[in-house]
């Protein structure tokens, strides 16, 4: 007996069915727990396993799977749709309900201008609290590499401006993640900006660009300042106050902290290396 379960507490995987998008999972779904505007569908094995022959209302036997949509899909005269193998296909990402909706439906997120987000950061528990200079940096960036940031329901979503011609993709985007996103981006651009400050042409090419070094500096100490309150600089952190403790120790018993420095060292590059190479999926158009 399959699993039933409570549809906005899962990810689901994006699937194609004839030109149709929506969300898959091979359980049972509790269709109470469905939300208003979507669609139920469940999928019925074929030959192959590997793909389903039919999408009907409900099915018993042979079942393969559910798939919510938003889109109502024209059931053929003995109420079934019958599929092929090209009818059926993964998109290759993994989208929650409301990331569908947000995506697929009537709902939208409101986007973050820097007083909205200032006040956001204030009032949730799990987003560092800014200044209004920190939140006008953090939405420049987003915006000067083609996302926003926007907020439905007390959760954060990042929309991608790029993702396709008048569509804006929309994923669950903590701001500690953008905060981190951002971060990166301000060392490649310092790395890009030094290296044409050494290399310039001529005396003015030689002040824009030191200009524009400086302003990338003073982002780089507010960055920096951000980072540090997210749950990576605060992980990075922990791990520093931890090793240090078994310096101190070490120090104590042998009188020589060689061996403790080293590991210390490589335990935070550690702890950095996980923090900073975690990537968000990218998205795609319906």
């Amino acid at each position: 007996m399959l699993d039933v379960i409570d549809v906005t507490k899962e990810q689901f995987q994006e699937v194609e069915i004839k030109g149709h998008y929506g969300i898959f999972t091979e359980l049972r779904v509790d269709k109470s727990t469905i939300p208003k505007g979507m669609n139920c569908y469940e999928l019925r094995h074929g030959d192959d396993d590997g793909y389903p022959a039919a999408l009907e209302t409900g099915v018993r036997v042979n079942y393969f799977g559910a798939v919510l949509m938003t889109d109502k899909m024209e059931m053929g005269e003995n109420g079934i749709v019958e599929l092929s193998y090209d009818d059926f296909g993964f998109t290759g990402e993994d989208l929650s309900v409301t990331e569908f909706l947000l995506n697929y439906g009537e709902i939208e997120p409101e986007d973050f201008s820097v007083e909205s987000l200032v006040w956001f950061s204030k009032e949730d528990e799990n987003t560092p609290e800014l200044t209004p200079e920190e939140a006008g940096v953090l939405l420049g960036y987003m915006e000067g590499h083609q996302y926003l940031l926007g907020a439905y329901e007390g959760q954060v979503y990042r929309g991608d401006l790029c993702y396709a011609e008048g569509v804006i993709r929309w994923l669950s985007y903590p701001v500690d993640d953008a905060i981190r996103t951002a971060y990166e981006w301000n060392d490649e651009l310092l790395e890009q900006a030094e290296e044409k400050v050494e290399n310039a042409g001529n005396y003015d090419e030689y002040v824009r660009e030191s200009e524009h070094l400086k302003e990338l500096k003073a982002e780089e100490k507010l960055l920096d300042a951000m980072f540090d309150r997210t749950r990576y600089g605060k992980s990075i952190t922990e791990v520093a106050i931890k090793i240090a403790g078994e310096i101190i120790s070490e120090w104590e018993k042998t009188g020589t902290v060689d061996e403790a420095v080293k590991k210390m060292i490589e335990a935070v590059d550690k702890e950095a290396e996980v923090s900073m190479t975690e990537k968000q999926k990218p998205g795609r158009a319906r």
